[in-house]
């Protein structure tokens, strides 16, 4: 099962990490939708170590069956379908409800993820946030296999998972540039935008990371190109009320 992760201690991973950036964002105690929540690991954590209340939007029934406990409430169902959102008018006591709204590793699965992100606005609080994670199709593996003519399977490179752009389910894909445009013109400002640069340079990147705090000297240098060693972009943004 895909984003299927047993025994997984986001405290433990390499701080360059996305879900270890996104959970460093949160407040504890706080009330939170996830969207695409999977079988849960974020949530678990989130629940488990920053008390959070957590809620969650899962296709999968299979995964949002194992991701359960960690929920006071899953809706299995699609996002872009008006019912899936609709069920959560008859959950939630009140509009404007979430501290928090994850949308991690979902927008590029998306057939109109505008319409998506402009129709969750009202589930924020006013002073909420929306976190995104988003894979860089601008990252420099794809524009290597696209300068030799080839937009074909990245784990070439990278091996058997790949940097995680050129997946077969998206639909979407996104450069800084897109993703910025995108997020603007749904309705919301950008707070904080940072990079989690996967697998990096591979070799390099696994030697560096054997340093003590090597992953500081990775963040430094990754970060003065970061459109091109970006594997995903991690934004927190704001709704623009």
């Amino acid at each position: 099962m895909k984003y299927y992760r047993e025994n997984y201690d986001i405290d433990k991973i390499c701080p360059l990490w996305a879900d270890y950036q996104v959970v460093q964002m949160i407040k504890p105690s706080s009330i939170i939708l996830e969207i695409g929540c999977a079988t849960g690991y974020i949530g678990k954590f989130l629940k488990e170590k920053r008390n959070c209340k957590m809620y969650g939007i899962e296709i999968d029934k299979e995964a949002a069956k194992l991701a359960q406990p960690y929920y006071k409430k899953i809706i299995v169902g699609d996002v872009e379908d008006e019912n899936t959102l609709s069920t959560l008018n008859y959950e939630l006591p009140i509009m404007n409800y979430f501290d928090y709204i994850l949308c991690m590793n979902v927008l590029e699965h998306l057939k109109d993820p505008k319409n998506v992100l402009k129709n969750i606005r009202k589930y924020l609080k006013s002073d909420g946030y929306l976190i995104i994670c988003v894979p860089n199709v601008a990252h420099w593996a794809v524009r290597l296999r696209l300068l030799f003519g080839d937009f074909g399977d990245d784990r070439k490179i990278f091996g058997e998972h790949g940097i995680a752009v050129l997946d077969e389910t998206h639909l979407r894909f996104f450069t800084l540039k897109k993703i910025k445009q995108l997020i603007i013109e749904s309705g919301y400002d950008i707070l904080r935008l940072t990079i989690d640069p996967d697998k990096g340079i591979p070799k390099i990147h696994g030697l560096v990371l054997r340093i003590p705090n090597g992953w500081k000297i990775l963040k430094a240098f990754y970060s003065i190109w970061p459109t091109l060693f970006a594997g995903q972009f991690v934004i927190l943004t704001k709704p623009r009320f």
